[in-house]
């Protein structure tokens, strides 16, 4: 970022001097996040409001970490040394400096919105503009109000060009981004049902997302989406393109020759020309057509389009984490490499195992000078996060090895191929390794070839949805009511100990699980938080004690036994009481009794009291539910009136947070809701799906109507038949019966049914009536195209129990 001194920042935001520090202090970073400070006397903090909290608490933990000029709209006392500058609003000031940062670039900046597609398109578009111009880019799907500001305040002096995404969820917000964005060609990616409620209908949201466009001198959409096209097509700085006749550039789609995928020719500038496209499912070719026009828009040959665009194949876009070899733990974010997304990657690798020892393999940056500069800030973000061993891949980034703390570990070879042939020599074991390369590198091989599992099916868990999901959640009730996260039976199939980890970094207040060893294995990998061990029947309670974790108690022989092993020693429990679920608790008859023995063992204390619901989510039984939480209130009352002092009370599941709000208390337990379901079909359209369970196609074989599939023939053809042999069977977790019912997978953008029973490694499709299928070609069983609520229901039986049924042979891949 450029250095800007502080009369030029109290000039630019219009600011109240509430401290001042010293006059000749300049910033060239811009900070938010009091987590993560790289470089304190150069930062200007922005101190941002949260849902439950207020940046400006953290001034003075952070004037301690050495920064000293911050940004509040809050009222804060005088600080000597330290600038504090006020303002009316404190985003709206981060703004208006991202906005004013932007003017000093005179270079073309393009804009992307829509509902769908933007982070896949600003990626591929990068991919392909880099070949001819240094870019600068939001890192992941930073698209909001403040992560668009934060974005182009990335801009510096070596970029040739800006390509930035800009998503909103409501009318009026649009305007702010495109004042900060000012670009000067734009892509409306589609239009979708994304963020509706925001909007009286699509049409308003259409015309606020124009809004980005306004100053463009050219902005490109598909014009076959009817809705789009209706309000677009009248803007002399639009172009539609598509298969309608109706279009600005007409597309005709063919199949390459000797090829399942397809071909593109059209008309451009007079002239004809065609594309080979790497993709054949219909979001694909859209999103990479989006960027094949927008290429020709800046000039790029037909020829470097087309070399770019096939290397677009199989490019992931998105962080991975997955178990790996020598008992290692992947993290793979190899698809780009720049210093904010570096951060940005360093910062996921900070929230996972801190008994692990921390790897970096890294390459040479593509399309930047490796000077002092870069190498310099490389080996600080290094340092900061206590990366141990750096393994540097390609020759210019050879020149690390001097920048580094001696105590680091360096390795270094020529090539991604080397590396892996010579991985043993390099003695990972027991490492946390971050992968994060420019993509000529190719350092997934090196992913792939570590990896722990070579399974064709993997589950892919979306960490950010999770995220997403608590703060739908965390809206339905008061800020003060606390969150407990059940993640018990690995995180519902999720994984052992990654979304416990995840959960604890963004500051859930209490974890639970079923069983001792669920909680011994979070503390074995290094998890804090305060964890509610939910049956502990005949648990060894000194193991559990040593571990710190925190019993529920339900009865008076486990409470007999704690008591005889917690001696005088402190001990945290959480009492369950029976309230008309007729499962686990103290019974109300025996509440006396449990208050005398509490009483005369001070030793033992009670965290929480709680009960559990029935029915909370079926309104049939609503008046059960009502008359369990006053079973439970009674209950409370009086154990809190006779030990002195008043534990945390909660009763409501996920099911419960939305339809009995009244019900919260001091904690609510979120369940199978942070995995984005929900019974209630106005709180599920909120939710993001955080699974998807995905194979590929092992064989393609062809059948005659005499033929059967599967076994005991149970798949029956009426016709001449192609059949797709998919590498899952009921041993990862796909039900036998699913088979039998005729469950549909989702494939190249159609739902395609099974044929015969699911065997136990493999299950059959009919891909008859597809064109273009191949073998390896990527199925989705269930995710974001295809329910998991709708494999439950064919199968009988409820989400909970297919995703507490998939094997652990399947890879889990924690993708943010």
């Amino acid at each position: 970022m450029i250095a800007y001194n502080i009369q030029e920042i109290i000039d630019i935001l219009n600011a109240e001097n509430i401290s001042k520090g010293n006059e000749n202090a300049f910033i060239r970073t811009v900070e938010t996040d009091s987590r993560y400070i790289s470089n304190p006397e150069e930062s200007l903090f922005f101190a941002l409001d949260g849902v439950h909290t207020s940046g400006h608490l953290f001034i003075p933990e952070l004037v301690e970490k050495g920064i000293r000029v911050f940004v509040t709209h809050q009222s804060v006392q005088n600080i000597p040394g330290v600038w504090i500058l006020k303002v009316k609003d404190t985003l709206q000031s981060l703004q208006s400096f991202a906005a004013h940062h932007r003017q000093h670039f005179k270079i073309p900046v393009i804009a992307i919105t829509g509902s769908n597609g933007k982070t896949i398109t600003k990626e591929w578009l990068s991919q392909i503009l880099s070949s001819q111009y240094v870019v600068c880019r939001n890192p992941k799907s930073y698209n909001s109000q403040l992560g668009v500001a934060l974005s182009v305040l990335d801009l510096n002096s070596s970029h040739q060009l800006g390509i930035f995404e800009a998503g909103i969820s409501q009318n009026d917000e649009m305007s702010k981004l495109e004042n900060i964005i000012s670009p000067e060609f734009g892509i409306f990616t589609n239009i979708g049902d994304a963020h509706d409620s925001g909007f009286i209908n699509r049409f308003q949201k259409i015309k606020e997302k124009k809004i980005l466009f306004s100053n463009c001198r050219k902005y490109i959409y598909c014009g076959d989406y009817a809705d789009l096209h209706e309000i677009l097509k009248g803007d002399d700085a639009s172009l539609s393109w598509g298969v309608g006749s109706r279009n600005d550039v007409h597309l005709q789609l063919h199949k390459q020759e000797n090829s399942y995928l397809p071909q593109v020719t059209f008309t451009w500038e007079n002239k004809e020309i065609k594309f080979n496209l790497p993709f054949q499912d219909q979001a694909s070719i859209e999103n990479v057509m989006h960027c094949i026009f927008m290429s020709l828009i800046m000039g790029l040959s037909e020829s470097l389009i087309q070399s770019q665009i096939n290397k677009l194949h199989g490019l992931r876009l998105r962080l991975e984490q997955k178990e790996g070899l020598q008992d290692c733990v992947l993290i793979n974010d190899s698809y780009s490499l720049d210093l904010k997304s570096l951060a940005l990657a360093c910062r996921f690798l900070d929230q996972q195992n801190k008994n692990l020892k921390r790897s970096l393999v890294i390459s040479d940056f593509a399309n930047r000078e490796h000077d002092s500069n870069l190498l310099t800030e490389l080996a600080r973000l290094i340092e900061q996060f206590h990366i141990q061993r750096v393994v540097a891949i390609g020759d210019r980034i050879l020149q690390l090895r001097n920048f580094l703390n001696p105590k680091i570990q360096f390795h270094h070879f020529n090539t991604t191929e080397s590396l892996i042939e010579q991985s043993s020599s390099i003695g990972f074991n027991k490492e946390c390794i971050l992968i994060k390369g420019a993509r000529q590198f190719k350092l997934e091989k090196f992913f792939q070839s570590f990896s722990l599992s070579s399974h064709d099916t993997i589950l892919e868990v979306d960490l950010q949805a999770i995220l997403h999901n608590v703060s739908i959640y965390k809206s339905m009730v008061n800020p003060t009511t606390k969150i407990m996260a059940v993640v018990k039976a690995s995180a519902y199939g999720s994984g052992q100990y990654e979304i416990a980890r995840f959960l604890e970094h963004k500051g859930i207040d209490f974890l639970a699980v079923a069983y001792p060893d669920e909680g011994i294995l979070l503390r074995q990998k290094g998890i804090q938080s305060r964890i509610m061990v939910m049956n502990t029947a005949h648990s060894d309670f000194e193991e559990l004690l040593e571990y710190k974790l925190e019993p529920e108690i339900f009865s008076f022989k486990q409470l007999e036994r704690l008591i005889t092993v917690g001696a005088q020693n402190p001990v945290e429990i959480h009492l369950k009481i029976e309230s008309g679920m007729n499962r686990l608790g103290f019974d109300q008859s025996e509440l006396s009794s449990l208050i005398q023995s509490l009483n005369l063992n001070s030793h033992i204390h009670v965290a929480s009291i709680f009960s559990h619901l029935s029915g909370s989510d079926r309104a049939e039984f609503d008046d059960f539910t009502k008359q369990q939480f006053n079973i439970f209130q009674q209950a409370f009352d009086l154990i809190t009136e006779n030990i002195g002092y008043k534990p945390l009370a909660h009763i409501l599941n996920s099911g419960g947070i939305s339809r009995h709000p009244e019900m919260q208390l001091d904690m609510v337990r979120l369940g199978i809701g942070l995995y984005g379901i929900d019974s209630d079909p106005v709180i599920s359209s909120k939710l993001e799906i955080v699974h998807t369970l995905k194979t590929r196609i092992a064989q393609i074989k062809e059948a005659n109507p005499e033929q059967t599939v599967s076994y005991n023939r149970s798949g029956t053809l009426s016709r001449n038949s192609r059949i797709a042999v998919l590498s899952m069977g009921y041993a990862d977790g796909l039900p036998r019966i699913a088979g039998e019912n005729k469950f549909k997978v989702f494939l190249q953008g159609l739902k395609v049914p099974l044929i015969g029973v699911v065997c136990m490694d493999m299950c059959m499709i009919d891909i008859t009536d597809i064109d273009g299928i191949y073998e390896g070609a990527e199925v989705e069983i269930f995710g974001k195209n295809n329910a998991i609520q709708d494999l439950a229901m064919i199968c009988d039986t409820i989400p909970y129990e297919i995703l507490c049924g998939i094997s652990t042979r399947v890879r889990r891949v924690f993708v943010e």
